[in-house]
């Protein structure tokens, strides 16, 4: 928890990090994945809640930079403009922003391409749609006078339908212990620095010059 205080009598202010509490939940969650239980929901529900953490870390990790560069008075202002980025291009952003451009991402890095992934699939599988699917038929009747003519004897018509998997089919288990994995090093390279002594160059951060 960070205190912003006025000692003139003037209201003051806390900025609270519950982000811990997610990591906390997603880790009993993920405890459960790695051990191979089964249920309908757990992968869904582990896969939810890796999603929510995540956001709410970038989110957390935003707020409080905005208050530090920009102080309690204005930093809605910024903040508001970089929480309406969409969901990766506030990953993507995120070292850029927090550092003053110092750093950025690190794109090459397999726990970014993990997260980018999981990140693909959260928005398939939370705004799914479903549309019409052509197919051949292989029938062919002949029209007379504005009616089909239906040949005499029996035909039997084989063919196959492909499906795709859905989004949530893609929820497996070795997906999810994955998503769980790369979200730990965003914790481990990004968040904890970040809240700590400032970002350095790591396995998800690099410098701006770097190639």
């Amino acid at each position: 928890m960070k205190l912003r205080l006025n000692l003139t009598g003037s209201k003051s202010y806390y900025l609270y990090n519950g982000t811990e509490e997610y990591f906390k939940k997603m880790r009993a969650a993920y405890k459960d994945v790695r051990a191979g239980s089964t249920s309908e929901y757990l992968y869904f529900g582990f896969f939810t809640l890796c999603s929510a953490t995540l956001e709410y870390s970038i989110n957390f990790l935003l707020a409080d930079y905005c208050i530090e560069q920009f102080g309690v008075g204005r930093y809605k202002v910024y903040l508001e403009q970089y929480l309406n980025m969409n969901f990766k291009n506030k990953l993507l952003m995120l070292p850029h922003i927090i550092s003053n451009g110092e750093f950025q991402m690190n794109e090459d890095a397999a726990s970014f391409k993990k997260i980018e992934e999981m990140i693909r699939l959260r928005n398939q599988l939370l705004h799914n749609k479903a549309y019409l699917i052509g197919f051949e038929l292989p029938i062919n009747l002949e029209e007379k006078d504005g009616r089909l003519i239906v040949p005499e004897g029996k035909e039997v018509l084989n063919y196959d339908f492909e499906f795709e998997k859905t989004p949530i089919e893609r929820l497996t288990k070795e997906n999810c212990l994955h998503f769980g994995n790369a979200i730990g090093d965003f914790k481990k390279y990004i968040m904890t620095p970040a809240l700590a002594d400032g970002l350095v160059v790591n396995e998800m951060v690099k410098t701006h010059n770097a190639l």
